[in-house]
């Protein structure tokens, strides 16, 4: 398998279609741009936003605002690359970027520049910002007149280019295009908590995760996972069986917190405990593979369970293969577990939305570690305990 092969283009175009030729190449120059003139060259028509290869208007006002924001508290923001026309030389089309600009020329523009009268009725106004909270609400002319710091900041700003000039064809602005979108791959969280927290725990989620065969078998893989999903799911299990954070209702916190935590504390007792659950997960999950074959960690819906794997459902039943009593209950009994594990999906409502992927809240976890315990104590009279960060005294 290639890089390309995971890549799904639902348009049914991709780069094969393109026809190559031996001179398809261009003069490359790169230019750094203040947002002024930027805004400038949108004005005077040097940078065309319509190409016929390019997306329509597609952010919403929230992230058009957002990189208005970026670029005031200078962010660092992708670059944008650019094609001369070669029948109008000095004037641009945008191959990589238009989004970027769109938000650029729709906050900029200006109701007394008659060349902007065109974007008065799409103007934009700063929305949903996180950072720069006291700017929400801003139009250009307000920030220009009520945050003049900040309006500096913002024509100020940077935007580097990529210019490509004495292109041949289209079909190489294609290829560029192409490339330019299958690469633009999105860094994980889990991907960026491993450099935010550098450390021996890290080290070991990754290697453990990394060489876990059962995980390998439970995300369909035959490697490690190169967006990281096995360390993901191997931290999960981590933080919610040894509990170094509680859990308190946002995941990305308690996952990071884990990772700090551990990473400070990695002494014997730290690391014996974080082994003794990796090696836990792996157990657990090839009971889960016997008893429920392909079906582990997936919903249960109307007559069939559904392909995808659920995060959430993973969480809860990897937490009660990992009980040893409960374990071997289940391995004993697979026809009466599977049957129970579907009733429970079949007639709490509530359960089946404490796991879905939008539902973080203490409440929704509880809910989902609680039923699936409770419907497994119920079936084997085995009793159930929660996982150390959601467990309260006396439960």
């Amino acid at each position: 398998m290639t890089d390309l092969d995971d890549v799904v283009d639902e348009s049914g175009e991709d780069e094969t279609d393109l026809v190559a030729r031996d001179d398809d190449e261009a003069a490359t120059t790169t230019v750094d741009w203040t947002v002024e003139t930027v805004v400038s060259q949108m004005r005077k028509g040097r940078i065309d936003l319509t190409p016929s290869f390019q997306r329509r208007d597609a952010w919403t006002r929230v992230a058009k605002s957002r990189y208005i924001e970026s670029l005031i508290q200078r962010y660092p923001v992708p670059q944008i690359v650019l094609a001369e026309d070669p029948l109008r030389p000095g004037r641009y089309l945008v191959i990589d970027g238009k989004q970027r600009l769109l938000s650029i020329r729709q906050f900029c523009a200006d109701a007394d520049d008659s060349r902007d009268a065109s974007w008065m009725d799409d103007k934009l106004r700063l929305t949903g910002l996180t950072e720069a909270k006291k700017l929400n609400g801003s139009t250009y002319e307000k920030l220009d007149s009520d945050f003049p710091a900040e309006s500096m900041r913002l024509e100020n700003a940077t935007i580097r280019a990529v210019l490509l000039r004495k292109w041949h064809s289209n079909d190489f602005l294609y290829t560029v295009f192409y490339r330019l979108n299958s690469g633009s791959l999105k860094l994980s969280p889990q991907e960026l908590r491993q450099a935010l927290y550098p450390g021996p725990f890290m080290d070991y989620v990754d290697k453990a995760s990394g060489e876990s065969q059962p995980l390998q078998w439970l995300l369909n893989k035959t490697r490690p996972d190169r967006r990281m999903v096995d360390a993901e799911l191997m931290l999960r299990f981590i933080a919610f069986q040894v509990g170094a954070k509680k859990y308190e209702g946002n995941l990305k916190n308690f996952l990071d917190g884990t990772a700090e935590s551990m990473t400070k504390r990695w002494d014997s007792e730290a690391k014996q405990s974080a082994v003794a659950a990796g090696n836990a997960m792996n157990e657990a999950i090839s009971a889960a593979r016997s008893v429920f074959e392909r079906d582990a960690c997936r919903k249960f819906v109307g007559t069939r369970f559904e392909r995808s794997l659920n995060r959430a459902l993973f969480d809860v039943q990897i937490h009660y293969f990992a009980d040893p009593a409960l374990r071997e209950w289940q391995l004993q009994n697979k026809p009466e577990t599977v049957s129970a594990f579907q009733e429970l999906c079949r007639s709490d409502a509530k359960f089946i939305e404490a796991v879905t992927s939008t539902t973080k809240t203490v409440a929704a976890v509880v809910k989902r570690y609680t039923a699936w315990g409770d419907a497994l104590s119920q079936v084997s009279g085995v009793d159930h305990q929660l996982p150390a960060a959601i467990a309260t005294p006396g439960r």
